[in-house]
């Protein structure tokens, strides 16, 4: 992989899984039919694994000088693209046994790539990522620990971050709703309710999830000095 070693949090929590398929069935119609009435500024993703995708921060810590960087944190303030989706603001409120205290919105193009990579930050070692899939195909699948599973769209997950991961996406525009979540004692029993699933896999993706992200760097980004300098050091 192509990023700077890691030390785990002393806090970082154990992950017995790839995909966690977990005990909640969402109704993302309305969420979705939302986000389409609703110019959402997407961002250009700021992680050089991620290069070719962007997000939007619905909820996050305080912003620290560059773009995505609340998601690094999770202060639990609701960031001012979440004000006016007030249906997506109460799935955030009332779906899951603790309130996030991160959450986003990804969206991966058609033939999108997000390389191999750990996150690598004690806030995101200390607390689970849940996805939510609201708009895929089978031809858009994550990949963790070498395996590959398409997550079909209503369904909640359990994501283990905390080990080499990544996603491909061959079909038309997906996003995610993606959210972190401390290990109270009730996001505790949720995951251990979970169904456990492996994936399959697939060696032709993996070559290419594995490749160096920086060689797909888009040209506008070429020249912004501090941008390079930043990627350089994830």
């Amino acid at each position: 992989m192509y990023q700077r070693r890691h030390v785990p949090s002393p806090r970082a929590l154990a992950k017995s899984y790839r995909f966690l398929r977990l005990p909640l069935t969402l109704d993302v119609g309305p969420i979705v039919a939302e986000i389409e009435a609703a110019n959402i500024d997407w961002l250009p993703s700021q992680w050089k694994w991620h290069l070719g995708t962007s997000f939007c921060i619905l909820r996050g810590g305080q912003e620290r000088g560059w773009p995505g960087s609340r998601l690094t944190s999770g202060g639990g303030i609701d960031a001012p693209a979440l004000a006016p989706l007030p249906r997506l603001r109460e799935l955030l409120d009332t779906a899951f046994p603790a309130r996030p205290v991160s959450a986003w919105l990804g969206l991966s193009p058609p033939d999108s790539r997000i390389h191999l990579h750990v996150d690598n930050t004690p806030h995101w070692d200390e607390h689970h990522r849940f996805h939510v899939p609201l708009i895929t195909t089978p031809a858009a699948r994550l990949c963790v620990a070498g395996r590959f599973l398409h997550l079909p769209a209503g369904t909640a997950w359990a994501f283990n971050n905390s080990v080499p991961h990544g996603a491909e996406n061959l079909g038309p525009p997906r996003i995610h709703l993606m959210v972190d979540l401390p290990p109270t004692p009730e996001v505790e029993a949720l995951v251990a309710a979970g169904t456990a699933e492996d994936g399959a896999k697939d060696p032709e993706a993996m070559a290419r999830l594995s490749r160096d992200p920086m060689e797909s760097i888009p040209e506008g980004m070429k020249s912004d000095a501090y941008l390079l300098w930043r990627l350089a050091q994830q």
